[in-house]
């Protein structure tokens, strides 16, 4: 295979053809923040987190939706950039229980964030209350930052299934079962493919969820 000439942050890097500038980026040491990609579901392009300058482009574009091409020119950092990231984070943080969300605190915290100054959350997302509807795992949707990884999971990423949808639409969009039906009834088997791609805690076993609750 014939590798291409890229620059990543003024580094030469020879990428293989068909690669994503994420997945390059990254192997050049840039450390580019994403929310909603996953290489085993496909899920790619929504939370617009991982933003990236490509010398001879109008407009950032997402590093995990962005093939590579030869002799392309990527800048992962910049006051524009870091202004574009503070945003999506803020606006997810104002939304979303982030709480107990490791990363995501040190995302506000490098990135100088302040959901406040964006007033009042516009959807009840953090009112939305834990749904206990099987023998397996909790949905704590509260947490959730709508990023798709388990749709697609359940979907054509991995299992097949498409027990689970999006409802509402801008602010009020919200990933819920088909139809809004119980989980025992929505056509789900139960693989755990969501849980384990969920990057948010917002989906967990009901084990683990009954002995937060007892630490509590």
């Amino acid at each position: 295979m014939n590798l291409i000439p890229v620059v990543v942050n003024g580094l030469l890097v020879w990428a293989e053809p068909g690669a994503t500038v994420l997945n390059v980026a990254q192997k050049a040491g840039a450390g580019i923040p994403t929310l909603c990609h996953h290489e085993r579901t496909g899920t790619k392009g929504h939370c617009r987190l991982c933003l990236v300058e490509i010398a001879g482009r109008p407009r950032p574009e997402p590093a995990c939706a962005t093939t590579v091409e030869s002799g392309m020119v990527v800048n992962t950092e910049s006051e524009e950039l870091t202004d574009l990231r503070r945003t999506v984070l803020e606006l997810v943080a104002l939304e979303t229980n982030v709480e107990h969300d490791v990363k995501m605190a040190s995302w506000l915290e490098e990135y100088r964030a302040d959901p406040g100054r964006w007033g009042d959350p516009l959807s009840g997302r953090r009112e939305r209350e834990p749904i206990r509807d099987n023998a397996f795992f909790v949905r704590e949707y509260d947490k959730c930052y709508n990023c798709r990884r388990c749709l697609d999971a359940c979907g054509e990423g991995i299992q097949g299934v498409w027990a689970l949808s999006f409802t509402g639409r801008v602010a009020e969009a919200a990933v819920t079962t088909v139809f809004d039906l119980p989980l025992t009834e929505s056509g789900c088997v139960f693989c755990g493919n969501c849980v384990q791609v969920c990057p948010t805690g917002a989906l967990v076993p009901l084990e683990e969820a009954l002995l937060a609750e007892e630490a509590r």
